[in-house]
């Protein structure tokens, strides 16, 4: 699907022609947006007839796998940034968002919906004239602040499966192994995801080339801000992480500790039973209890008595 805007004096046009796009891009005054979800073939070859395009840029594009970075195309600087996926609840997704601006223009592909695209490009197409976006760094802080914005109900999820998983473990013990290394990858992942798209934010700033107006840097150094307060959550719910998994190993390491404990006590209150009935059980004729009309008896109250020694014995040394 391929959506189009032109911004110019205040209005905006909505979804204009190839032609009109082509006159929109050699007028100095205006402003154009033009965003792909999962275009079509003919989509794509038309785009990059008309914008020309490094081929390198465009491979990344197609290719959907590309890491968070800047690359700096002389005419136009090239865009990969992160989105997450807010429709999946079982697993952290994230959605590859690439954005091509210089001063004239902003193309935005990405091959499923994005939250935050879709978000400006529904209140550009309601309200029309009052959002008239300040230049393309303005258009592209719209996306991008709404973007980061998005990874706080992730990071603040985050923090209440921390609070469940800690609840569970003291109140029922069980084994939770797979619930805290789940979480645990999640969050490590999104901070994998975070750290490159600050040093986006930080090249967006510093660069010279860059599409960004001296006066606009403060709201992409607010973003900035924004992922490094989710940077630091991240690393203080992974030290709470590591500290769930020491209190894990700990819990396990005492239930095996008296599983043990148990079958030692066992084995050791049966060990006399066992060599009385070891003794008599030798293939020797003359053994006088064999013959002894109470030596059946005599040898059950043995181990009884035995095992009872042993028994007070490990209370009294207070060993279980």
């Amino acid at each position: 699907m391929l959506s189009s805007f032109v911004f110019k004096k205040k209005s905006v046009v909505v979804n204009v022609s190839r032609q009109e796009l082509a006159q929109a891009l050699r007028d100095k005054e205006a402003l154009v947006w033009v965003d792909l979800e999962d275009p079509n073939e003919f989509e794509s070859d038309s785009l990059v007839e008309l914008f020309n395009f490094h081929p390198l840029a465009i491979e990344d594009c197609l290719n959907d796998h590309s890491e968070p970075k800047v690359d700096d195309y002389e005419e136009y600087l090239f865009l990969v940034v992160h989105a997450v996926d807010r429709t999946s609840d079982e697993k952290l997704r994230t959605i590859e968002l690439d954005i091509f601006v210089n001063k004239n223009f902003v193309v935005t592909f990405h091959k499923e919906p994005v939250h935050s695209v879709v978000q400006v490009r529904e209140i550009v197409s309601r309200s029309l004239d009052t959002f008239i976006p300040d230049g393309t760094d303005m258009l592209v802080h719209a996306i991008l602040d709404r973007l980061v914005d998005n990874y706080l109900p992730i990071v603040t999820g985050y923090e209440r499966r921390i609070d469940e998983i800690e609840d569970k473990l003291f109140s029922d013990g069980g084994n939770h192994l797979q619930h805290i290394l789940k979480l645990q990858k999640d969050i490590l992942y999104l901070r994998r995801i975070i750290a490159p798209q600050r040093e986006i934010m930080s090249q967006l700033t510093r660069n010279t080339r860059s599409f960004v107006r001296p006066k606009n840097l403060i709201y992409f150094r607010d973003i900035d801000d924004h992922l490094f307060r989710f940077y630091q959550m991240g690393e203080e719910q992974l030290g709470l992480m590591n500290g769930i998994l020491q209190i894990h190993f700990s819990q396990a390491s005492t239930k095996l500790n008296e599983v043990i404990k148990t079958l030692t006590v066992i084995a050791t209150i049966g060990l006399p039973p066992l060599v009385i009935a070891s003794i008599y059980g030798m293939n020797f004729k003359h053994m006088p209890e064999l013959h002894w009309e109470w030596g059946y008896f005599f040898s059950l109250g043995l181990m009884t008595l035995s095992s009872g020694v042993v028994l007070v014995f490990m209370k009294w040394k207070k060993w279980f």
